[in-house]
């Protein structure tokens, strides 16, 4: 994940309590309002809990390269 995508992910994310499940950080980019690929990033996500940003960015990144 290039910086420019980890900084709009962080703003997304950004007030959501962790830890956090999938869902609620799909939920989360849904009321900001986050673009249609951030949505996509996150729903790709694996459902399990997430102990903060930074383990989200390094699961997307991983999920990304994945494809």
């Amino acid at each position: 994940m290039d910086v420019h995508r980890e900084r709009i992910v962080r703003q997304v994310l950004q007030g959501l309590r962790y830890p956090a499940e999938k869902w609620q950080i799909v939920t989360q980019a849904e009321l900001y309002g986050a673009d249609a690929e951030t949505k996509l990033e996150l729903h790709a996500l694996p459902a399990r809990r997430y102990r903060d940003t930074t383990e989200v960015t390094a699961e997307l990144d991983h999920t990304v390269t994945r494809r």
